[in-house]
């Protein structure tokens, strides 16, 4: 049985499917018998342009929409996510719940020792998977 609430933020570039990944885990969630809700979050950019979605699930119902700051996961789609996101003052893992977990699509380390350094401090797991 899961928590009261997993949040996760999928982040990619657009065309990559992290929109869709969001809506298929939360479908598969609410066939499980959970509460579940996705929402994508991005601007008018065009293919490849940074783009976010989310999915919350639940064991009780959900009313949040929106940006979801403070995730429990996040799955980055693309490196570049790691450079290029949302933000150029703040790191791709801002917001990430103590515990957390970081997974990120690569078969290469890619982040810094002082992203690595803040993260152990968080305790957040991460994962690189090709």
């Amino acid at each position: 049985m899961i928590k009261k609430r997993l949040n996760i933020r999928m982040s990619g570039l657009g065309g990559q499917g992290a929109v869709t990944a969001a809506h298929v885990m939360a479908m598969a969630a609410n066939r499980d018998g959970k509460f579940s809700i996705s929402n994508p979050f991005f601007g008018a950019e065009k293919r490849m342009a940074p783009a976010e979605s989310y999915c919350r699930i639940g064991i009780e119902r959900i009313y949040d929409r929106g940006e979801l700051v403070f995730p429990d996961v996040i799955q980055v789609f693309h490196p570049q996510v790691i450079t290029m996101g949302k933000s150029y003052t703040m790191p791709f893992y801002s917001g990430v719940k103590e515990g957390g977990v970081v997974i990120i699509n690569s078969d290469v380390p890619l982040l810094s020792e002082e992203d690595i350094q803040r993260l152990k401090e968080l305790n957040v797991a991460v994962f690189y998977i090709p």
